[in-house]
């Protein structure tokens, strides 16, 4: 049930349109001074309005010209009575936003007729307007998420590559405005910086996570490490998800990144404090023990010697009861770095716990290696420390085993090498010891 308001100087015809008005079951109400339609539209807006062109106090044409000046009225739908033919007349209330025109004499089924097709474009036109509010809204409420998100967000049309839609985070880790994105082909745009769905994307060559996703329906998943635009390598786990058609073809391919470099640098710290001593960083005895097993199996597969050092500082508890636990804590990062500036990279130099060192020399071929290693090692360690201002002289005493000579597997050689320690402190400190010489003894 639709209010209708009819304005007309004419009661015969107001009469008559309110009648056919009331019969097709709307609400009809009437205005017979047209200077009062402004106040009237004001305190009650109708539904439709059935106005005469011809009126003595204003004309049709005046009024119209004033409702499309009031913004909230210029919306009510217009139907124009008149007994004119005046094609201009007409095309200028058709200008000023008249929707239809009904002739005097009115024909009844004419009138209602028109009536009913301006309430049902009336009633579209608001249709169709709630719908777009509503794609506003669910916008605006999609754009707030996505641009509150910590992940990079772009979707892509699969067809052309181009990117449809990107969230703030994708648009800083690239470094470019929104309008140089939307529209620009993915693989143009992002080959050197976040584009690992590319097969430029590293060293491993992947195959198009974009073109996986889309032959599977499935999502795909790639971690990867680029710089951003700054730079900074980062860790990136990239996610690609098919977002479906009608026909559940996918039709747009979303693709989420998260930046989980914090997480990767999270495990890497966690995974060096489970293998490296805290205080000297060195490896530590889990870490040295499978360095030691790889060491041995290298040996057999290649005939190589190998090579077991134990180190013990002498007297390093009188260290720490004269100067203190942190001066001797100085004294062992230094011995520490000592230590490796006397191997290669391929060796590995491990502590043990307290002043108990190690290290496992590789690739040998004779003995004569070791004791150059083990002599350019008491020469780093006899080296004076600077310690609470006061420079202090460290010895330390080495023993030593080798893989074949004196065993072949890893507890073997380290109970050798500790018995060979025991007797390079026995000897008088500051000196190394091999477990063949123990073995020679008398």
């Amino acid at each position: 049930m639709s209010h209708i308001l009819v304005v007309d100087d004419d009661g015969q015809t107001i009469e008559q349109t309110a009648r056919l008005i009331t019969n097709a079951g709307h609400i009809a109400d009437f205005l017979l001074e047209s200077q009062y339609l402004l106040p009237k539209l004001e305190r009650s807006p109708p539904d439709l309005l059935l106005m005469d062109v011809n009126m003595p106090e204003i004309d049709g044409v005046t009024l119209l010209k004033k409702i499309q000046a009031t913004p909230h009225l210029k919306e009510i739908p217009i139907i124009m009575i008149t007994g004119e033919t005046d094609e201009a007349l007409i095309q200028e209330c058709f200008q000023l936003g008249a929707v239809d025109f009904v002739n005097k004499p009115i024909r009844p089924l004419e009138l209602l007729s028109r009536i009913r097709i301006a309430l049902e474009t009336k009633a579209h036109i608001h249709a169709i307007q709630a719908q777009k509010n509503a794609l506003q809204r669910a916008k605006s409420f999609t754009d707030a998420i996505l641009n509150t998100m910590e992940e990079s967000i772009c979707v892509i049309d699969p067809n052309t590559n181009e990117i449809l839609e990107a969230n703030r985070v994708f648009l800083e880790q690239i470094n470019l405005a929104r309008h140089r994105v939307i529209g620009e082909r993915c693989s143009a745009l992002l080959p050197d910086k976040i584009h690992a769905c590319h097969t430029c994307a590293g060293p491993r060559n992947e195959g198009c996570l974009l073109l996986t996703t889309l032959c599977s329906g499935e999502v795909a998943s790639h971690e990867f490490t680029a710089p951003n635009s700054q730079g900074q390598m980062i860790h990136t786990l990239l996610h690609t998800l098919p977002l479906r058609d009608g026909s559940g073809h996918p039709d747009r391919i979303v693709c989420l990144g998260r930046d989980i470099t914090q997480s990767r640098e999270r495990e890497k710290h966690l995974k060096h404090l489970a293998f490296h001593d805290p205080l000297t960083h060195l490896p530590n005895r889990q870490l040295f023990h499978d360095r030691l097993h790889q060491a041995l199996a290298q040996g057999r597969r290649h005939g190589q010697m190998v090579g077991v050092m134990l180190f013990d500082l002498d007297h390093f508890k009188g260290i720490n009861d004269t100067l203190g636990h942190a001066a001797g804590d100085d004294l062992l990062r230094e011995v520490a770095n000592r230590l490796k500036g006397c191997v290669r990279e391929s060796d590995t130099v491990a502590r043990l716990g307290g002043d108990e060192f190690t290290a496992v020399l590789t690739n040998l071929s004779d003995a004569s290696q070791v004791r150059k290693v083990a002599k350019k090692m008491l020469k780093a360690l006899g080296k004076k420390y600077l310690l609470t201002g006061q420079k202090i002289a460290v010895t330390a005493s080495i023993g030593v085993s080798l893989y074949p000579d004196d065993g072949d597997d890893l507890a073997d050689l380290l109970d050798k090498a500790d018995k060979a320690l025991y007797h390079a402190k026995s000897a008088g400190r500051d000196t190394v010891r091999f477990f063949a010489q123990i073995e020679c003894s008398p």
